[in-house]
């Protein structure tokens, strides 16, 4: 247990700064964690999400659950509403979901 525990650390350990460096987009802050939201290239009006975790830990539970921060941090991001019911996670942890900007 221990082992897989050091080693999903050390994993995070390498891919976060990665992550941080090779994403472009606009960082917002949601509850004290940090997301990265940035167009999607192939559709117009999707936007993707996703969490850096600089902390390493791996396994902490989230202030509130992922898919609520993403909303938050979508819509701070971009100042529209996000169509919830094109809503969805791959298996990285990033969300993607289609705007509805006003205008």
């Amino acid at each position: 247990m221990k082992q897989t525990a050091l080693a999903a650390a050390l994993c995070a350990a390498f891919t976060a700064p990665a992550l941080a460096k090779g994403v472009e987009g606009k960082q917002v802050t949601v509850l004290g964690r940090d997301w990265v939201v940035a167009p999607v290239e192939d559709m117009a009006g999707r936007y993707s999400a996703t969490r850096l975790n600089r902390e390493h830990l791996p396994f902490r539970p989230p202030a509130v659950l992922t898919a609520r921060q993403a909303v938050r941090a979508l819509r701070a991001a971009t100042g529209c509403s996000v169509n919830l019911d094109t809503m969805v996670r791959d298996i990285t942890g990033t969300y993607y979901a289609q705007m509805i900007c006003r205008k």
